[in-house]
């Protein structure tokens, strides 16, 4: 029987395209993806969107309410934040298989920085309305990509917190942790209001 079913599995996957092929390679070597099943994976390919800028163009403001996720596949991206003196500042460069803009599928929050294309890149979006179709008209593949995200995040959570330990004032990066915190919470109160 499991002979069966794996000649069955071979059959189906020769029969892709190549662009559901190349899709699925990307994804599999994307570190936010690459241990979900090859199903999920799948399943999840009709709700991404994919976009291109030319070089210098941006993708989304510092401040722009936070729509969705972006997956670079080729290409690189700037990651860039206002300084104290209105100028930008690069915070980090991502390249292909990188993702940028987390937070904005696990709620309405606005963008943290701002990311420009350094090259001429191409993405692969997925959006918070897609998550929410996905999640209706599949609840198991929904779940497990929502929960591989917030693992995502809680594990740069955790990174972020043992990097503020680490830091000469521990007394000072203590009050900066409680303070995100209280700030957390009054997020998720007028999240959960509306």
């Amino acid at each position: 029987m499991q002979a069966l079913q794996r000649f069955y599995r071979r059959l189906f996957r020769a029969q892709e395209d190549a662009h559901t092929r190349e899709l699925l390679h990307i994804l599999r070597h994307v570190p936010l993806f690459q241990h979900l099943p090859r199903h999920v994976l799948k399943t999840l390919l009709p709700y991404l969107h994919v976009r291109t800028y030319r070089r210098h163009e941006v993708i989304y403001f510092e401040g722009d309410p936070g729509l969705g996720l972006y997956i670079i596949t080729r290409g690189t991206v700037r990651l860039l934040m206002e300084n104290e003196n209105g100028q930008l500042e690069e915070l980090a460069r991502l390249s292909e298989y990188d993702t940028c803009g987390h937070l904005a599928l696990l709620g309405e929050f606005r963008r943290l920085e701002t990311a420009q294309a350094a090259t001429d890149v191409q993405v692969l979006g997925f959006f918070r309305p897609d998550l929410k179709l996905l999640l209706r008209r599949h609840p198991a593949v929904g779940a497990a990509v929502l929960q591989t995200v917030a693992r995502y995040v809680a594990a740069r959570q955790v990174a972020l917190i043992e990097l503020l330990d680490q830091s000469a004032d521990r007394r000072q990066a203590l009050i900066w942790l409680q303070e995100a915190g209280r700030h957390a919470e009054h997020r998720l109160s007028s999240l959960y209001a509306d």
